[in-house]
């Protein structure tokens, strides 16, 4: 009996609680973060203890009441000026949502307010919009609402946490300035606009635009900012050489057709109309040229006669009404400028020099040249411009000779020899020449020779030279010349007499042009006709010194010398033939020394007369 009084005393409190209620109070929150629950409570009530429970509001279920406002995560306030009692709830977890009650205790029966506490992840959004900007420009990105909120306040947060956006706001409507960020709340077009100027890297990241709402969570939307400090994602790479000329394409949308255009090196726009190399108002600048084809929205940037300091990156700038331009960025590689081949040839002053030039097969009937300077560009054509240059084109081979008849100190340098007049690569031969004059030793010839320049021999190493050749000779040329009597003594007198008084020292002279007008072959077979009459006339003084009467055999001693160099140890018909008669010859060219007013022509000397002339010389200062 008493059991059932129990339950039916059960069931009419539960009645009673329900009939009390006062409609339902929906609260959405963030997992991880704290939500607030505002139950209102008619007048009357202010000094009443208010509570908070779950599932049947048992004596179990009771989680916070007024008397003691703090208890583990819960905290609870009641404003009795404004009749409202509010709960807050930390660190929710996903067990914390569900059903609650708001209550407030009397005499008899208390009062309820039902609570459906619905709880969501503390992020947003399903959905993000991209902006990309560079640094040192400014961003500005709209948050659209709907225009029941064109009151409510407005505000702009770096992060993605909703729960705590408004309390890191950087800017909200009711201050609409701060530092760099503005925010400009148009609600005509119902939507806001926040804007960032002089951007930074550190600006990159993620904003939520946040407007706020009373009875339920904030609305969001999310932007994903990014900030690069140069540019761009995609590059076009082209690639030159050295002295070309070569466009770069720069593509732009129809809306820019009458916008202006740029072109900067470097990969940083925010200062690229600053350093532009040349714009659209300004189409000529150097080396640099901008055509803008509006038709076919293109604008191409020439650069003219490229170096290699001209690779690297470009940006293709475009002015826009909006926080930055729009740009593509193009990476130059200029190469450099390369032929077939390269070859170092060196030459000898007074000789012929035969230069080889290949070229491709398909360029058989194309013009053929040799060209000569520190640059292709700017080189001369010395087959055109010189007699002495002589091309021959051999097709059968696919190559062409060009032959110097005769090389002198100023065609040292370099030259370029090709087959196509428009120099593409591939096509040449780019040779460097040196030249170099032959200077005579104690024993065999030898060269001063500097790549691509001469050196010609002073006249002291000249006349030293010489001289240690005339001491080489030794006793063979001293019995030669005593052999000759004491005509030949006089004639080197009156010359010793000549070299003397004549200013300028002729004999010096002789002997800086015989290195100039000798051929090598002629003087490597002096050394070797040094070298045998030496040794030949070493054995014969041994063998006669004692009995030998010098005035009786100069006509057989001189036959002998003679016989030896007719045995093909030289090989040039002027210094073989040493007959008497060729003596009286050489004796005649020597007394050609006595005309003090005449001026000496050393051109008409042979080697072996100038040498025989000197050594009489040298005998008749000895006397």
């Amino acid at each position: 009996m008493w059991s059932l009084q129990n339950l039916l005393f059960t069931i009419c409190i539960a009645l009673i609680c329900v009939t009390s209620a006062v409609g339902v109070i929906h609260v959405t929150g963030y997992l991880g973060s704290k939500v607030e629950i505002s139950c209102s409570y008619g007048p009357g009530y202010q000094s009443y203890q208010k509570y908070l429970c779950r599932n049947d509001c048992g004596s179990g279920d009771v989680l916070i009441t007024t008397s003691n406002p703090v208890k583990n995560k819960y905290r609870i306030h009641d404003d009795k000026t404004a009749r409202i009692f509010t709960t807050t709830i930390s660190d929710l977890q996903s067990t914390d949502a569900g059903k609650y009650w708001c209550g407030v205790t009397r005499t008899g029966k208390d009062i309820y307010t039902e609570v459906k506490l619905k709880l969501v992840p503390d992020s947003c959004c399903n959905s993000v919009k991209e902006v990309e900007s560079y640094a040192g420009y400014s961003v500005s990105f709209s948050c659209p609402y709907e225009s029941q909120y064109q009151n409510n306040l407005k505000y702009i947060c770096k992060g993605t946490r909703p729960s705590i956006c408004l309390q890191q706001a950087l800017i909200t409507s009711d201050n609409k300035q701060n530092g760099r960020f503005r925010l400009n709340d148009e609600n005509m077009s119902t939507k806001f606009t926040t804007k960032i100027s002089s951007l930074t890297q550190s600006d990159s990241g993620r904003y939520l635009c946040g407007i706020q709402r009373n009875s339920d969570l904030h609305l969001f939307c999310a932007f994903e900012l990014k900030v690069k400090d140069h540019c761009c994602d995609t590059v076009t790479n082209i690639e030159s050489y050295e002295g070309y000329s070569k466009s770069i394409n720069c593509p732009y949308e129809n809306q820019y057709r009458n916008s202006l255009k740029y072109i900067c090196r470097g990969n940083r726009p925010s200062t690229c109309l600053q350093r532009a190399l040349i714009t659209s108002n300004n189409r000529e600048n150097g080396r640099f040229s901008l055509d803008d084809e509006k038709t076919s929205r293109i604008f191409t940037l020439t650069i003219s006669s490229l170096t290699q300091s001209d690779s690297g990156y470009y940006l293709c700038g475009v002015q826009t009404n909006s926080d930055h331009d729009v740009f593509s960025a193009v990476d130059l590689k200029v190469k450099e400028w390369c032929c077939v081949r390269s070859t170092e040839i060196t030459g000898t002053v007074g000789h012929p020099l035969t230069l080889q030039c290949p070229y491709p097969r398909q360029h058989r009937d194309n013009r053929k040249f040799l060209c000569k300077g520190d640059h292709r560009n700017s080189c001369r054509d010395m087959v055109m411009s010189e007699s002495r240059f002589a091309l021959r084109d051999d097709i059968y081979s696919s190559s062409f000779s060009v032959m110097i008849t005769k090389l002198e100190e100023a065609d040292a340098g370099t030259y370029w020899c090709g087959s196509d007049s428009r120099w593409r690569v591939g096509n040449y031969t780019k040779i460097q020449l040196s030249v170099e004059f032959l200077q005579h030793t104690s024993t065999v010839p030898s060269t001063v020779k500097t790549p691509g320049k001469t050196v010609p021999p002073t006249s002291e190493n000249l006349v030293k030279t010489q001289t240690s050749t005339m001491k080489a000779l030794g006793k063979t040329q001293t019995s030669i010349m005593k052999a000759l009597g004491t005509t030949q003594t006089s004639t080197m007198k009156a010359l010793g007499k000549t070299q003397t008084q004549t200013p300028g020292q002729p004999v010096k002279d002789a002997a800086l042009y015989v290195p100039f007008t000798v051929p090598p072959v002629l003087l490597l077979l002096i050394g070797i006709l040094v070298v045998v009459v030496y040794k030949w006339k070493y054995h014969k003084v041994k063998e006669d010194e004692a009995i030998v009467d010098r005035n009786a055999p100069k006509a057989k001693g001189l036959e002998e010398v003679m016989g030896a160099m007719d045995n093909d140890i030289y090989g040039n018909q002027e210094v073989m033939m040493y007959s008497k008669k060729q003596t009286s010859k050489q004796q005649s060219a020597c007394a050609q020394y006595e005309d003090e007013d005449e001026e000496q022509d050393y051109e008409n000397f042979t080697t072996s007369e100038d040498i025989y002339c000197n050594e009489n010389f040298h005998l008749a200062n000895r006397k």
